[in-house]
């Protein structure tokens, strides 16, 4: 009995434990899982029939448990079967054989259960053993059928099992080996048992053994297996390098990368060893004891650039453990960068370029314009005679619309190299509007236009903004309408939101009933350079960077701006600036009051007793300076040169002086400064007259110390108007 109670102990122990793996295996959620549980399922009836054998209290009890042991084995084998293909990836296979298999070994089962009538499989005997009775079986024939079918399903799923060996590497043929020794296992303990005639099967203590091994290697062994040997490899296939130090310093491990760019052989790797040495010495200079650093080596083929990275090892208590170091080779990023650095260096000497050549361009076109102009004025101050008026008119129109194609150009390079300043200030936005209108008014009379005026009365007074520049922002939009329409006209509407207590939004549409603009232009509309449909509009002048200017502009103000367009019915272009408010009173109703068509000139100041200088080398300049100042009886000397200037002033006392800048030899700033160093006029205001119309000529005119700068083509207006600042007071006689 006491034999008994053991067996039945260690059978309640095997059950316990599959029912355990049977639950873990419910968690494996590929197919495979569920056909182990299944056969682990079979094996607990299994257990459980050898446990009615030893306990059986007659022959017939026995035969009965002996024929539900037999059958429950039938559908172990089947399932384990199952597990088998459906594990080594047969599952086409297994799906043609699961139907034919069931139904054999469901005949077989019946068969075995048959034996209770025809005694055909087996017969009982008893056997006494001290005194303790068991009963045995002993095999007829046809029980031999049944060991037949059940080992022909074995052999087919080892069959199945060592094809994939066979066609399998590595770890994968690894993980199906494991299979295959623990199915070899369970049935050659079977065979053991029916070679020696064990009175007790002692082998089905080995189920539960054989499917916790089968789930252990499926789910546990196999995976991390695979994990270790994949990250192993990846490591080593990685294009950045890895050493591994253990917390002696000792090489673990290094990577092939590390091997081949070091020459690192791990049997005499330390950690005084290039390149580990030289960044553990270079953080230890930065005070660091981890961190990233740089390091260069130099080969046969060339020099090698690596960023390497040391940091420390530790262990899920962030105990220390050891160390490694994570190496990057940056050879070819330093090489584009050195490359993209003399990009950059190359783009900065072609703006510098780009700028000379808009600088010398400028001048070239300013100077000779300065003359043409300023004669062209003294012929309208001088003459009646009303054909020759007209003529001088076209001339001044020609300039004036040369001189705004060189503008901008001259602009887009300013807003190109992020030297456009926005400067705030105190305006009347009724002057804004009158300013736009009169510029335009008889452009659009000319052309048979109607030029109309929306404005909302109760705007504020007095706005803070970059008027000038809003200026240039309606006058680009204003001129292309005008420029794109032939009937109808342009209308002009000026509109506000308020935004905050004293903040708005000056709300501008620029309507106009033109060519109009397809939807598919309006994307490029903005673009530098770009003209729609330049075929069609070559007759209208202009460089195709209006537009672009404007955009550019709206932006800096930090405004925006739209457009609506429908071809062959016109386009709209809103505009809105935030604008700061000075006066909230309302503006009031808009008056387009129109001057006399035709300005007299009258001068606005007389000196008689004044005394300038004006220094240019090229003589027409210092005729049209005299002339244009003419009427105020200044009196006036001219200089051809820097040289002769300073012999003048070392001479003569001036009350002030006009220098143009670009003059050879002794250039106007070279001038300037020898004036300023000796003579009598260390003190005399100097104006600087230049074609130099780009951003940071009027602060390189005020860090030199000039008195201020007027751009050629010189405006009378602009010229007597400096000259009312910086004369003597006691010498202006007059002013209007």
């Amino acid at each position: 009995m006491i034999t008994k109670t053991i067996y039945e102990i260690i059978d309640i122990a095997a059950i316990i434990g599959i029912i355990l793996t049977i639950r873990a295996c419910n968690r494996i959620k590929f197919e495979y899982g569920k056909w182990l549980s299944h056969s682990l399922i079979a094996a607990v009836v299994a257990i459980f029939a050898n446990m009615l054998v030893a306990f059986s209290v007659s022959s017939a009890s026995a035969e009965f448990s002996y024929c539900l042991y037999f059958a429950s084995i039938d559908w172990i084998l089947y399932f384990i079967a199952g597990f088998c293909l459906l594990y080594t990836e047969h599952d086409k296979a297994w799906g043609k054989l699961f139907i034919p298999c069931a139904f054999i070994m469901a005949a077989d089962s019946v068969s075995l259960f048959a034996n209770l009538i025809f005694r055909h499989h087996f017969n009982i005997y008893e056997k006494a053993i001290h005194g303790t009775v068991f009963y045995q079986t002993a095999f007829q024939p046809s029980y031999y059928v049944h060991l037949a079918l059940d080992y022909s399903l074995v052999l087919l799923a080892l069959f199945f099992i060592v094809y994939r060996i066979i066609k399998s590497y590595g770890l994968y043929r690894t993980k199906y080996v494991i299979i295959l020794s623990v199915l070899l296992l369970v049935i050659v303990l079977n065979l053991v048992y029916m070679a020696m005639s064990l009175v007790l099967d002692i082998s089905v203590i080995f189920y539960a053994v054989a499917g916790f091994l089968i789930y252990f290697c499926t789910e546990v062994f196999v995976p991390r297996g695979l994990m270790r040997s994949a990250v192993a490899r990846a490591v080593d296939d990685m294009s950045e390098g890895l050493i591994l130090f253990d917390i002696g310093h000792h090489l673990i491990y290094a990577n092939t990368f590390s091997r081949n760019h070091f020459d690192i052989d791990p049997a005499d790797y330390d950690i005084d060893c290039e390149p580990v040495a030289s960044v553990i010495s270079g953080l230890k200079e930065e005070g660091k004891s981890f961190g990233e650093t740089t390091y260069v080596k130099n080969t046969m083929s060339g020099t090698k650039h690596y960023k390497i990275r040391y940091t420390s090892l530790t262990d899920k208590k962030v105990r220390p453990i050891g160390s490694y170091f994570l190496i990057q080779d940056t050879t070819e990023e330093v090489f584009y960068l050195h490359e993209i650095e003399e990009a950059r260096i190359n783009a900065d000497n072609a703006n510098r370029a780009k700028s000379t050549f808009l600088a010398n361009m400028s001048h070239e076109i300013r100077t000779p314009l300065n003359s043409v102009l300023g004669m062209n004025e003294m012929i309208l101050r001088t003459t009646d005679d009303p054909q020759i008026r007209e003529y001088a008119e076209n001339v001044r129109s020609s300039g004036d619309t040369l001189l705004s194609l060189i503008n901008d150009i001259l602009d887009f390079s300013k807003i190109e190299a992020g030297r456009m300043d926005i400067i705030h200030a105190e305006y009347d936005p009724q002057k804004l509007v009158r300013d736009c209108y009169y510029f335009f008014e008889q452009t659009a009379v000319a052309k048979g236009l109607y030029l109309k005026v929306e404005y909302d009365e109760k705007i504020p007074r007095r706005l803070s903004g970059d008027m000038l520049h809003i200026k240039q922002v309606l006058t680009n939009i204003i001129s292309n309408a005008v420029k794109y329409t032939l009937d109808g006209g342009v209308t002009i509407s000026l509109s506000y939101r308020i935004t905050g207590r004293d903040h708005i939004d000056l709300m501008i549409d620029v309507s106009d009933t033109g060519i109009g603009i397809e939807r598919k232009d309006i994307a490029v509309l903005f673009e530098a350079f770009k003209r729609i449909n330049e075929k069609e509009n070559a007759t209208i002048q202009g460089t195709g960077l209006g537009l672009a200017i404007t955009k550019e502009l709206v932006d800096m103000m930090e405004g925006e701006i739209k457009v609506d367009s429908t071809p062959g019915k016109g386009s709209s272009f809103k505009v809105t600036f935030p604008q700061d408010v000075v006066d909230q009173t309302h503006s009031g109703p808009l008056r387009l009051r129109r001057e006399k068509d035709e300005e007299v000139y009258r001068e606005r100041f007389r000196a008689p007793n004044a005394l300038i200088l004006v220094v240019d080398d090229v003589p027409v300049n210092l005729k049209v300076v005299s002339a244009l100042l003419k009427e105020t009886l200044v009196q006036i000397d001219g200089a051809s040169g820097g040289e002769m200037a300073v012999e003048m002033c070392n001479k003569t006392k001036y009350d002030v002086i006009l220098l143009d800048h670009r003059m050879p030899k002794k250039d106007g700033i070279e001038t300037f400064r020898d004036i300023r160093n000796a003579g009598l006029n260390m003190n005399t205001p100097v104006v600087m007259l230049t074609a130099n119309a780009l951003h940071g000529a009027e602060e390189e005119y005020r860090k030199e110390g000039f008195a201020g700068y007027l751009s050629k083509p010189v405006v009378a207006k602009d010229l007597e108007n400096m000259l009312i600042r910086l004369l003597p007071e006691q010498k202006v006689e007059k002013k209007f």
